[in-house]
């Protein structure tokens, strides 16, 4: 009888410890560790962006992404190919290598080159902002470097492309990250939350909304929420998808970028 009762004890142990809420700096650590192992990565986005005070502002796009693990890249953090749609029409690629970047227009045959080898000046001021794993990945490492500047919190869990997720929140006050650049920029009426809802099972993200106010005005809140789906963590990429030769462009009104 002695010994039931011990097994159902244990039981119980095993099972609230398999259940038991991760803090946030732990559930940090296992995205931070879940990221880690991504060296490519296929997804679909609708992303909506606007402000909440103005529903008219409101846009929705979809796109198509394709990443290739660039560790050397402090900008993005991959080589990336991105598709965006309209309806079934793909209207405008960007196509980065790490050491250049095609903007291409498909609608009117023109394309802005980005040349960082060309023009390394380019690097020293945001260029191109898009939310990889990794940028988030950086954000996160950033957040626990410099923990005494933020705020961390767990909302409700959340069902998301059917799996359950942790709902966790970093919030930074009276200063802005841009990630690639190293540190805060000091904006003493600005607040930042970053919104990742992280799988249970993987830890990786599933939904990530970014959303920003200033405090003399908190109602109006500038977001941008990234719903990704049909997520392929580690696919077989060509190399062809990360091509930035003129040849992709041939034909086309280039307006090469300076510094």
């Amino acid at each position: 009888m002695r010994s039931q009762k011990t097994f159902i004890i244990l039981f119980l142990v095993i099972i609230v410890s398999c259940t038991k809420q991760p803090d946030t700096k732990e559930l940090i650590k296992r995205t931070i560790e879940s990221i880690d192992n991504i060296n490519s990565i296929n997804y679909k986005q609708t992303l909506f962006r606007g402000n909440s005070m103005d529903e008219s502002s409101v846009l929705m796009r979809e796109r198509e992404f394709y990443y290739s693990r660039l560790k050397t890249d402090s900008i993005i953090g991959a080589k990336g190919h991105i598709y965006f749609f309209d309806s079934s029409y793909i209207f405008h690629e960007d196509i980065y290598d790490g050491d250049r970047l095609i903007r291409k227009h498909n609608i009117d045959s023109s394309a802005k080159v980005y040349d960082l080898i060309k023009y390394p000046a380019l690097r020293n001021k945001p260029f191109w902002g898009k939310t990889t794993p990794y940028v988030i990945q950086y954000m996160l490492e950033y957040s626990l470097k410099n923990k005494e500047h933020y705020e961390f919190e767990l909302g409700n869990d959340t069902l998301i492309n059917e799996k359950e997720c942790y709902h966790l929140k970093t919030i930074l006050k009276k200063k802005a990250l841009m990630p690639g650049f190293y540190e805060f920029t000091i904006d003493t009426n600005r607040v930042e939350t970053m919104n990742l809802f992280v799988d249970k099972l993987n830890f990786y993200p599933q939904t990530m909304r970014f959303e920003i106010y200033g405090l003399d005005n908190p109602e109006s809140v500038y977001f941008s929420d990234h719903r990704f789906y049909d997520i392929q963590i580690n696919p077989e990429l060509n190399d062809s998808l990360f091509v930035t030769s003129r040849d992709i462009i041939k034909g086309f009104k280039i307006n090469e970028i300076q510094p």
